[in-house]
């Protein structure tokens, strides 16, 4: 009952908050509210699965919002906000200090507020017996010193969805690579197309966010999944199975999986508006539901962890 008391409070205090309004903006429009109005929001595309489904739960509660979602990878979500082409940002990262230094020349001031804990999947062609990888194996491939893993002695491929992909940008901060240093990978478009990418070529490995694939009650996530490999991720030089991990659920909350990073929410608000409203309802409990059925983990509510010991 405590979830839902906490909801409806939340609910009705954001619906008064509408209905007071939201006063004028310096051109003598409206300006929205936290639960009244219409923004746009530019998504890494990474993360896509997650935020649409907070999306239609949110303008399902408030009917009188509409949140239009870009998708674009990190650094085209991260420009698009600094130009005022959205008001939130959905990214992997905190913004540096030279990106900062705009929202001090706009005279707002810099918010950033975690949402949910993700993670790096990778994934293979079916016809890739080779399912476990360590992360000094992964390493050794990126920065070109192994072509391989595994017994198959087939060469990898990597596969990123994109060249300024947030997933690319992880590894290499993960590794300590020197941004100098050429990476060689095949870029495709999106995560989708990493996927169909990685169906198609038996050498092939993706790199994709965990959302794509971590809801089991999504039809296109179960499609996803059964199509290829995920692979077993272990960081130690001379692992044991016990020292493989999956990508999902208890893996990501105990960090037992190695790849694991977070989603944020970048805010340039100059007033109390809708892009406060949309966080408050992700970062609350009924959004962090949303993030917990969706095999991701809540990061801003309370989340018990039971392990069961099976006789």
């Amino acid at each position: 009952m405590k979830i839902i008391k906490n909801l409806m409070l939340t609910t009705l205090g954001m619906s008064l908050l509408a209905s007071c309004g939201g006063g004028k903006d310096k051109d003598g429009k409206d300006l929205d509210t936290p639960a009244k109005g219409e923004i746009t929001v530019a998504v890494d595309e990474s993360f896509k699965q997650i935020i649409e489904a907070e999306k239609s739960a949110f303008e399902k509660t408030f009917p009188y919002t509409k949140i239009n979602l870009v998708y674009k990878n990190e650094g085209e979500a991260v420009a698009m906000l600094l130009n005022d082409k959205a008001r939130l940002a959905v990214v992997s990262r905190e913004l540096d200090e030279k990106e900062k230094s705009v929202f001090k020349q706009d005279d707002i001031r810099y918010k950033s507020f975690k949402f949910a804990g993700d993670g790096i999947a990778l994934i293979t062609n079916k016809a890739n017996k080779d399912t476990m990888i360590t992360t000094q194996d992964l390493e050794a491939i990126m920065k070109g010193t192994k072509k391989s893993y595994g017994k198959s002695g087939r060469e990898t491929v990597l596969v990123f969805d994109g060249t300024s992909s947030s997933n690319l940008t992880f590894l290499i901060d993960t590794f300590k690579i020197d941004r100098k240093q050429k990476v060689s990978f095949f870029a495709a478009k999106s995560n989708k197309e990493v996927i169909e990418y990685v169906k198609t070529h038996a050498n092939a490995m993706g790199v994709i966010g965990v959302n794509w694939i971590s809801d089991g009650d999504d039809p296109t996530s179960l499609t996803f999944i059964r199509s290829i490999n995920v692979l077993s991720v272990a960081n130690k030089v001379n692992p044991t199975k016990d020292d493989y991990y999956q990508p999902f659920g208890y893996n990501l909350a105990l960090k037992k999986y190695p790849l694991t990073r977070k989603i944020r929410f970048i805010l340039k608000e100059a007033h109390m508006g809708l892009g406060t409203g949309f966080i408050n309802y992700c970062t609350l409990e009924q959004g962090q539901l949303i993030v917990y059925k969706n095999g991701l983990i809540p990061l801003t509510q309370p989340l018990q962890i039971r392990q069961v010991e099976s006789k």
